[in-house]
């Protein structure tokens, strides 16, 4: 393991991090993302159509799985941020979810059917999203500190974001080739995607905790816990970026949670919905740069800003122009929406990392953990409202059945609730960060203070 280094040491890196520290850094979010996307896109249609679990019993769990990281998530920041060790701040607890994490991936994505109940799932999805919730605020809040600049940050989340789209791309290459070679069944295409994680997280946690420097404990002004709370709550700043996450995140899970459903049930096309995903994440990756040229030419906000409303524009004009059977135009909206999937995490990201930097000014205090906490609670809280909102709206309002007879008006309803589900949570995101006001100049003024109190 890498020696650590102090906290001073690593924040004062103004210099532009190696690319290999940021491949070290970025490759464990490879499985993090293959297990990520099938548990938003592909179980929820599994344990239903595949397990004989109803709509809402699968909306329900998942979204009492979620809400259950409202309160841990938090907890989890804090405790991270408080508990240093001789290897630093975070590696110790990225080791210690990877465990958790393998049990888990077993049990959800290669389940006895004979034992799979709701209580079954629920137990095994809350389990799962412990380590998930360990491993991911670690990360993140770890990268708040390794890069400190304004652009630099944006580079290394988008490093991060290119790696996580490469976990999705690759891990939903599987189920498409299976699908190529006959293997058409859910099970056999969810337990591969399984195995994908099983074997890659044991094998890509080492670089990062080998090749990556951590940080310790710096010494802290003496701030009164309840003003450090005072600080916190009165971020406005803080609760803007939290409300874009959370109706982002939304957005983008009502997309993932009924896209199966779209391209299968309502184009009829299901030998293309593996493929077409795959694609879709393919144009997530090869845009990535795109956005990240256009953050550092007009600012994080700004491009973000683009980003969602295009991402609007492109699921409101699905409606008008769909086909059943139109092979054209699944794939079509597929590619362009797929441009600008990447955009909303690795730019919210990068601008919590610069919060965090006025959060310290203004309190004393180094609380990137509890930071990340707050955005994880947010997208994953956003990601559950979408899945039990979206499959009750679908059974209950339209009387749509997964796998079964559906009429026009069920079919309908399937492809409005997908659509406009997607395009009013991006929308919202993109009214809470009108006039945002936390720029390079402004992120500058902060860097700079805190470099004068240093000294």
């Amino acid at each position: 393991m890498s020696t650590p280094t102090t906290s001073a040491t690593v924040g004062s890196q103004d210099k532009p991090l190696p690319a290999r520290t940021l491949m070290a850094y970025s490759g464990i979010t490879i499985p993090m993302a293959a297990m990520g996307m099938p548990v938003a896109v592909y179980l929820p249609r599994f344990y239903t159509e595949g397990l004989g679990l109803s709509l809402v019993t699968v909306g329900t769990i998942f979204t009492l799985a979620r809400i259950w990281d409202v309160i841990t998530d938090p907890i989890m920041g804090i405790v991270i941020d408080k508990f240093d060790t001789r290897w630093g701040r975070r590696k110790h607890w990225i080791a210690l979810s990877i465990p958790i994490l393998l049990v888990s991936v077993w049990m959800i994505f290669m389940p006895n059917e004979e034992n799979v109940t709701a209580l079954y799932l629920m137990f095994w999805l809350i389990a799962l999203y412990v380590g998930y919730t360990m491993l991911a605020i670690a990360h993140q809040s770890w990268g708040a500190e390794l890069s400190r600049t304004y652009d630099d940050r944006s580079r290394l989340f988008g490093y991060r974001e290119i790696f996580v789209i490469a976990g999705m791309t690759v891990v939903l290459a599987i189920p498409a080739t299976l699908e190529l070679t006959g293997y058409n069944d859910q099970a056999s295409k969810v337990a591969s995607m399984g195995w994908f994680c099983l074997i890659l997280f044991p094998l890509l946690v080492l670089p990062t905790l080998l090749r990556v420097p951590d940080s310790h404990q710096s010494a802290r002004s003496h701030v009164p816990w309840d003003e450090a709370l005072k600080v916190l709550v009165g971020n406005t700043l803080m609760w803007r970026l939290l409300a874009a996450d959370l109706a982002s995140g939304f957005g983008t899970a009502v997309s993932g949670a009924l896209y199966i459903f779209v391209a299968a049930t309502w184009f009829k096309l299901p030998e293309h919905a593996s493929v077409a995903l795959l694609f879709y994440f393919l144009a997530s990756f090869l845009a990535m740069p795109m956005w990240l040229k256009l953050a550092y030419a007009i600012g994080k906000d700004s491009a973000l800003k683009v980003a969602l409303l295009y991402a609007v524009v492109i699921n409101i004009g699905l409606i008008p122009i769909a086909q059943e059977g139109s092979v054209f135009i699944l794939w079509a909206f597929t590619i362009l929406y797929g441009i600008a999937f990447g955009a909303a995490p690795t730019l919210l990201r990068s601008m919590m990392a610069d919060l965090t930097d006025e959060d310290e000014l203004k309190s004393g205090e180094k609380r990137s953990g509890l930071f990340f906490a707050l955005l994880t609670t947010t997208n994953k809280l956003g990601a559950a409202l979408a899945v039990g909102a979206s499959f009750a709206v679908l059974e209950l309002a339209f009387g749509f059945v997964p796998g079964g007879e559906n009429t026009q008006q069920a079919l309908d309803g399937l492809l409005i609730t997908y659509t406009v589900g997607t395009a009013a949570g991006l929308f919202l995101a993109y009214v809470s960060l009108i006039g945002y006001p936390l720029n390079k100049a402004a992120h500058d003024k902060i860097r700079q203070q805190l470099e004068n109190r240093a000294t």
